[in-house]
């Protein structure tokens, strides 16, 4: 029968060795190996080798991230803004960012193309020095005056920079507010219009129904009763002056008021949201009378208010001030008003509504 002895435990082994290894003596092996290499029985270890080279040398050429893309150019930040919506004036800021490290640039000019209704705020006037990695912030302004369709160009041209890179495109369209509530002496009326293919089997008979459009169109219907010659030659102007052009259309019968006073700049609306058809992207309007309101695009819908995508023109005071949402929509070819004076008219108003969901 085979016998043994217990190893003793890892824990219990001797510890061996040391840190530094250099000049100890250390007998090298005496296998058959060691025989044929011609090694001695017995020799000192001596200092390990550097293995750092001599010398060495790198060549190359400046990556793309930095050599074209970031440094030795000029940044205009952002390069493009779509408005959407333009009912009041909006401002948009644009950074100009010198990205060469080690040379000046000069800004000769700033040039507008397109149609009119945009102003760049330039305090600084031309021609401007720009050091070296310096950045400048231009505001600007967008009317709510001028044509239907905003396409416009908007061109830094500094001095031997190509101003193919040096230029902002905004894109939007201008709204027309029809901003008189209904008189409630008739119901607010909305309809919506899906469009449906319906193919049918030759044989048996059966249906598919395909649906043809993403969201449905509408129409808003309503009376206006205006007994102001004021709002009344002013209904009258809008109506008929501006058949051609989009209007924003406020959903009178969801309004609700204004929770908190809001301050001009800010970017919160206090209101309630629940059960109120306020949806991002889309248009909410703060309004005391005909004379006296302002829109603005939603940005995001919290459970207490309503967050704009740029603050506010105004300041607008608690309770007196209703918040109502709005849509998109253009007159139909059959509006009409009843001139019971000359400071008193009765109006049926109807929107189409292109592309809204319910």
């Amino acid at each position: 029968m085979a016998s043994g002895t217990r190893a003793p435990s890892w824990l219990s082994l001797p510890e061996v060795g040391t840190a530094d290894l250099d000049g100890a003596t250390i007998p090298y092996p005496t296998t058959a190996l060691s025989t044929v290499l011609g090694l001695p029985p017995t020799g000192a270890r001596g200092d390990l080798a550097d293995p750092r080279p001599d010398a060495y040398s790198m060549s190359g050429i400046l990556g793309r991230l930095y050599g074209l893309l970031y440094f030795d150019r000029i940044h205009v930040i952002p390069r493009e803004r779509d408005l959407g919506s333009v009912v009041s004036l909006q401002e948009v800021e644009v950074e100009i960012y010198n990205a060469f490290l080690t040379r000046a640039r000069t800004l000769d000019d700033i040039v507008v193309t397109g149609p009119a209704g945009i102003t760049v705020v330039d305090p600084l006037g031309t021609p401007t020095h720009y050091p070296a990695s310096e950045s400048k912030v231009y505001v600007v302004q967008v009317s709510a005056e001028g044509n239907p369709l905003i396409d416009n160009l908007i061109t830094w041209e500094f001095d031997g920079i190509d101003v193919a890179g040096t230029n902002l495109a905004l894109v939007g369209f201008r709204l027309i507010p029809f901003p008189f509530p209904p008189d409630m002496l008739s119901p607010v009326e909305e309809d919506f219009g899906y469009l449906t293919d319906v193919i049918e089997a030759g044989f048996e008979g059966m249906e598919q129904r395909v649906q043809l459009r993403a969201v449905p169109v509408g129409r808003i219907a309503y009376s206006v009763t205006l007994t102001n010659r004021r709002e009344a030659q002013m209904s009258n102007a809008i109506m008929f002056g501006n058949q051609a052009r989009a209007f924003g259309v406020a959903r009178w019968q969801f309004q609700t008021p204004l929770a908190i006073a809001a301050a001009a700049d800010d970017l919160s609306i206090y209101c309630t949201t629940t059960d109120i058809p306020f949806v991002a992207g889309g248009l909410v309007m703060l309004w005391r009378s005909p004379f006296s309101w302002e829109v603005q695009t939603i940005d995001s819908v919290e459970s207490d208010h309503v967050v704009i995508t740029s603050g506010l023109q105004n300041s607008w005071p608690a309770t007196e001030t209703a918040v109502v949402p709005m849509v998109v929509g253009r007159a139909s070819d059959d509006e009409g008003i009843s001139w019971q004076s000359l400071e008193a008219i009765s109006q049926s108003v109807s929107f189409d509504i292109d592309g809204w969901t319910p």
